[in-house]
């Protein structure tokens, strides 16, 4: 059984380092980031069910948890992060709304789930995919841990036409060009669709002060594996 609003802090903090930030970085993300209007769109952007179970990779300060928790009625949503004060304080914010019985974090990062088989309606990844340490194990797990016709959604930036995507392409020196193709929507749709999603959807959130891109797959049912 789920734990309600508890922090679950697994034995696998030397495997979380690589992605893992420290208290400054963490504290100037949730400031300038933590809550934006988009994240209270996002049960609509990933065409939410108020039955199903729901996972969040790379959950920060847990807005998008909890305007997805505010629309369930007998489903579940899980926010995992591997930064632990990112955790705790999505969970002190999480803890004074109503529907918090709905939500567990747990510390993990999209590599190593500590989720069952085939237990999830649902996975996100808003603007977190370009973070993964390993996408391709990532999405392996993401692929594990859904139900067979269940969907992944990945919430993005629209990072093309940022001035700030541009520069890091042109000062881009090193082994970092699978960082930038995740930072496109044709990288992102590739990627899903070698990894073994789907019904690959492209889509655009364009509304005042919520502009993203929105790429659902799903993972095959279980007459079509194999």
């Amino acid at each position: 059984m789920i734990g309600v609003n508890m922090i679950h802090i697994e034995d696998n903090k030397e495997e979380l380092h690589a992605s893992a930030w420290n208290e400054t970085l963490t504290k100037n993300y949730v400031e300038q980031w933590g809550e934006l209007v988009l994240h209270k769109k996002i049960p609509e952007l990933c065409n939410l069910l108020p039955s199903e179970t729901v996972l969040d990779i790379g959950c920060g300060s847990g807005a998008a948890v909890r305007a997805i928790a505010k629309n369930l009625r007998t489903g579940h949503v899980i926010g995992i992060d591997p930064t632990p004060k990112m955790l705790e304080i999505a969970t002190e914010l999480t803890v004074k709304e109503q529907s918090s019985q709905r939500v567990t974090f747990l510390l993990a990062g999209a590599e190593k789930i500590p989720i069952g088989n085939e237990s999830c309606d649902l996975v996100l990844a808003v603007n977190t995919l370009h973070h993964w340490v390993n996408v391709n194990d990532g999405l392996k797990e993401v692929l594990r841990i859904l139900k067979p016709s269940g969907r992944f959604v990945a919430i993005d930036d629209l990072w093309e036409e940022s001035v700030e995507y541009s520069q890091e392409q042109v000062g881009d020196k090193d082994d970092s060009s699978c960082q930038h193709e995740l930072k496109t929507r044709s990288g992102i749709v590739k990627l899903l669709n070698n990894a073994g999603f789907s019904n690959i959807s492209n889509s655009e959130c364009r509304e005042q002060d919520a502009i993203a891109s929105v790429i659902t797959g799903y993972k095959k049912p279980i007459e079509s594996l194999g």
